[in-house]
């Protein structure tokens, strides 16, 4: 129970703090019709709607692509043993999918919910094409990297490049300073550690 005297100081301290608080509020109010805090609430509430319009573009950009990829299925395996496909051409994977079928979509990024939807509407084949465990990351680079120099090649052929690229990559002893140049060249992290 809060005694009397307890009471009044409460009593005095609220009253010192709603006199501040609404001083404040005035401030405030007087702020909002200056020209220049008028024009940033205006911006505010402007970016604010181009921000649901640029995420509503986006998911439908992003289905769009992942919808209509050919895709070419490579296996990475997740952090718990299991193997997920993706396609290294966009990116989409099975990951998103099965997370969302074990009632974990809370769990999903905004793309991973747009890739399990994608997948859900759409057979897609769980085989993978590249039958070689790779990290995601580092099979998308390589797939760019393959495709930009040599942008005409039929897909057979990129699996054969790949393959032989990532062979050499896992065979070929080289320095950490090497391996950082490799992966600014792949367009990866200068960090990217995983290379096996």
């Amino acid at each position: 129970m809060i005694s009397k005297n307890a009471l009044e100081c409460i009593r005095a301290d609220f009253s010192d703090i709603d006199e501040q608080y609404r001083n404040i509020e005035q401030e405030i109010w007087g702020l909002e019709e200056t020209s220049i805090v008028k024009k940033y609430l205006g911006l505010q509430k402007k970016k604010s709607e181009l921000a649901t319009k640029r995420k509503n573009l986006y998911s439908l950009m992003k289905y769009g692509e992942y919808e209509n990829c050919e895709h070419l299925w490579g296996l990475s395996m997740n952090e718990y043993g299991e193997y997920d496909c993706f396609c290294v051409k966009c990116g989409i994977n099975d990951k998103a999918m099965k997370l969302s079928n074990r009632g974990k979509e809370d769990s999903l990024s905004f793309d991973e919910r747009v890739m399990a939807s994608v997948l859900e509407e759409h057979d897609y084949n769980d085989d993978s094409d590249i039958n070689i465990v790779c990290d995601k990351e580092l099979a998308m680079a390589l797939y760019k990297k393959i495709r930009e120099y040599h942008p005409n090649i039929d897909d057979k052929t990129v699996i054969k490049y790949f393959e032989i690229a990532l062979d050499d990559i896992r065979n070929i002893e080289v320095s950490d300073e090497r391996k950082k140049s490799r992966a600014k060249r792949l367009g990866l992290r200068r960090d990217f550690n995983r290379w096996k």
